[in-house]
């Protein structure tokens, strides 16, 4: 038995009939007729089959997020584990996983591991050579013969209960309505609850953690990707698109979703539903995995033009940050007041009021800011070190962006004091950017480098 409820975004203003809502953010001019609907949302009350109208455009637009409360029947799933195996400790982990999916068909890709992989209650099918995860994925999902697949790295816990849960969203229960049924679904991944300085680092700021939202995962949207760590889909959708590019190493997952996107395939994120993530023993193995993440965004930013740049935002919004950061107040004002008056002239044309005018531009100029800081600590950071030892306002700018973001992360979770957080997370975003630089000169792109400016006509907010 299976029910299916209506969530809103977190992100929902609304003034009389005027909606600001989802991710990316979308304006509605709601009818009378709508303004009751939207009310009964509200409130909590189940759609009816009038509402069906309004209510499939909002869950497109990802401002209505679907939950199916049930289980999907297990026999109908089949488990995909890519392994590599170089440590009885990783088969001592592999076990566990198949142990928690008990009742699940099983299939356990061996990568040409160093230690054979030996699982009871699963299927092991090991390969020739090591070819990477995308490609152990691909031979799993030719041997599946069920409706769903859930891709599951062999460093994951998670339950049966959890996987048929997931797979219940792409069922066509929330489609008898509303036609807008989801076919991948990825949970929240957690970082494991060890008790090392790592561990508890990651359980504040994991990088697979997509966080607490439920969204539909979409191009300039708060989760623009999800994670192949736990990826449940409907099989024949993943086989359309031929699985997952072989010749990646790293980034394969975000690739998939981003031709699924291209697809018209709806891809949902699903917090709800959590697993954990083994954290990287050693600082070394961290640093690496964030190296190997900055490097993989210089071959997705070559098959994906202008998905992956450091920062998109408006001109005027981002000197209102640099010159803010660099200490001039005045300079900041004037930008940011030139910026409220584009979107102000735009906002006019669509007759959307002055209140939902200034949401959304606080909105926009906190985002373009947290983001401006990312871009400098993350990607640009080797530019910024050199320009910050001859100048003081390149120094303030760049203390700034790794102290305020982190210490509003540390604040929201506190895990560890706040010297070690702050330390690590510059280190973590230091690693990534390096592996973007020496990937983009040994592959002579730095298209990831790139902004993207939109045109000061594009009163869009992402996030």
């Amino acid at each position: 038995m299976t029910a299916h409820m209506l969530r809103r975004d977190r992100l929902w203003i609304r003034h009389d009939n005027q909606l600001i809502t989802g991710s990316p953010v979308r304006f509605f001019r709601l009818s009378d007729t709508g303004r009751a609907t939207v009310v009964d949302l509200e409130n909590g009350a189940a759609p009816t089959q009038e509402h069906d109208p309004l209510t499939e455009r909002l869950i497109t637009a990802g401002a209505l997020h679907p939950l199916v409360e049930g289980h999907l029947d297990a026999a109908l799933v089949t488990v995909v584990i890519p392994a590599y195996a170089a440590k009885a400790a990783h088969l001592r982990r592999l076990q566990a996983l198949v142990d928690a999916l008990g009742g699940l068909p099983v299939i356990v890709i061996d990568d040409a591991s160093p230690i054979a992989v030996h699982v009871s209650h699963a299927t092991v099918v090991r390969l020739d050579s090591n070819s990477g995860p995308a490609a152990a994925r691909n031979h799993g999902l030719g041997l599946v013969e069920t409706p769903f697949v859930a891709f599951i790295d062999s460093d994951i816990h998670i339950t049966r209960a959890d996987v048929c849960v997931l797979a219940a969203q792409l069922t066509n229960h929330v489609a008898v309505q509303h036609r807008v049924a989801a076919k991948v679904v990825a949970p929240r991944v957690l970082a494991s609850k060890r008790r090392s300085i790592l561990a508890r680092f990651e359980r504040n700021t994991a990088p697979l953690d997509m966080g607490r939202h439920a969204t539909k995962v979409a191009h300039g949207a708060r989760v623009s990707y999800v994670p192949s760590a736990v990826l449940v889909c409907e099989t024949a959708t993943v086989r359309d698109l031929h699985g997952f590019d072989d010749t990646l190493r790293c980034g394969e997952d975000v690739d998939l979703v981003w031709r699924l996107i291209a697809a018209d395939v709806v891809v949902r994120y699903e917090p709800s539903v959590t697993c954990t993530h083994e954290t990287r023993r050693g600082l070394l193995p961290f640093l690496t995995q964030r190296f190997n993440y900055g490097s993989s965004t210089v071959d997705l930013a070559t098959r994906h033009r202008g998905r992956l740049a450091p920062l998109r935002a408006r001109p005027t919004s981002v000197m209102s940050w640099v010159c803010l950061g660099a200490g001039w107040p005045a300079v900041a004002l004037a930008c940011a007041l030139l910026d409220l008056a584009f979107m102000t002239q735009q906002f006019k044309r669509q007759h959307i009021t002055n209140r939902l005018m200034l949401a959304m531009f606080v909105k926009n100029f906190l985002n373009t800011g947290d983001r401006l800081a990312d871009a400098v600590v993350k990607v640009w950071w080797p530019i910024i070190v050199v320009m910050a030892t001859f100048s003081d306002s390149v120094s303030g700018l760049l203390a700034l962006s790794i102290a305020v973001p982190g210490l509003i992360a540390y604040v929201r979770q506190p895990t560890l004091d706040p010297f070690s957080f702050l330390f690590l997370r510059t280190l973590e975003k230091f690693s990534y950017g390096a592996g973007v630089w020496v990937k983009g000169f040994s592959a002579r792109d730095m298209n990831a480098l790139l902004p993207r400016f939109l045109p000061m006509s594009n009163s869009s907010v992402s996030g």
